[in-house]
């Protein structure tokens, strides 16, 4: 998606794609780098196959981590924390724990995977978008806020006792989160193909009155279908006009060729 520009070293690339912004000029233009403190990581995301075993679990970022930068980290921390607390608790209480162990095993890498492909999956592509980054955090939080936060705020010892995504009702969320989300991720690819990334940016500001699992959140979907619409009908305008462009050039090309062979 992004290269940094040429440089001899890391640190120069990084100083040298600061200063590329008129903004970062004023701030970086004069700094200098301390040589040996930039570092670069790559392939951050990973997950464990087995999450539990005879007298073992993991936790957290023991089991699994997708994003540094729209990551869900603390989410898996209380599901996971939760359900391994509660798994102990019952086990050293003298109950079998094997149908526990063997469900945490089964059902975390679902979790993870359904999570990775509803909310994260190819999002830098369209992440410096406004309109699509703002359609997409109305939708994600939304449905975040009905699908996890609600039933935590009715039961807690219910709701902590799953792990998201879970059987049918999962699927089905995962599925049409999957669709808005790759929909958002084409229209960011297409505004990138014509040139056109950035174009509604200038002034834009994002004003909510809070997320909370209550009535409001419908409003909230509504803004961020909105606006996910709207980018479409962008995209619908946007591709004759890149048509026209073409039909244009090509039909000038043939004259001038012409034009040439006659002199």
């Amino acid at each position: 998606i992004f290269d940094l520009p040429a440089g001899a070293t890391l640190a120069q690339r990084l100083h040298n794609h600061l200063v590329s912004h008129p903004v970062g000029r004023a701030i970086f233009g004069q700094a200098q780098a301390i040589e040996g403190d930039v570092h670069a990581f790559s392939a951050l995301p990973y997950w464990s196959e087995k999450v539990c075993g005879d007298g073992w679990a993991a936790v957290g970022d023991a089991t699994s981590f997708i994003d540094p930068l729209y990551s869900p980290g603390l989410d898996f921390c209380s599901f996971t924390s939760y359900y391994v607390a509660n798994l102990l608790a019952r086990g050293l209480a003298g109950e079998n724990v094997s149908a526990l162990l063997d469900y945490y095993n089964a059902q975390y890498p679902v979790t993870y995977r359904k999570w990775f492909e509803s909310l994260y999956q190819d999002k830098y592509f369209y992440m410096g978008e406004a309109d699509l980054m703002s359609a997409s955090l109305l939708l994600d939080v939304a449905s975040y806020y009905i699908g996890l936060v609600r039933p935590v705020y009715r039961d807690p010892e219910c709701a902590f006792a799953r792990l998201p995504f879970e059987g049918r009702p999962g699927r089905v969320a995962a599925s049409m989160m999957k669709f808005y989300r790759r929909r958002l991720v084409a229209l960011g690819k297409n505004r990138a193909a014509a040139g056109r990334l950035g174009e509604v940016n200038s002034g834009w500001r994002e004003l909510y009155d809070g997320f909370v699992p209550d009535f409001r959140l419908r409003k909230q979907i509504g803004q961020g279908l909105r606006r996910w619409w709207r980018a479409e009908w962008k995209n619908l305008t946007m591709s004759p006009r890149r048509a026209r462009s073409a039909t244009a050039t090509c039909a000038v090309i043939p004259s001038v060729v012409e034009g040439s062979r006659q002199i």
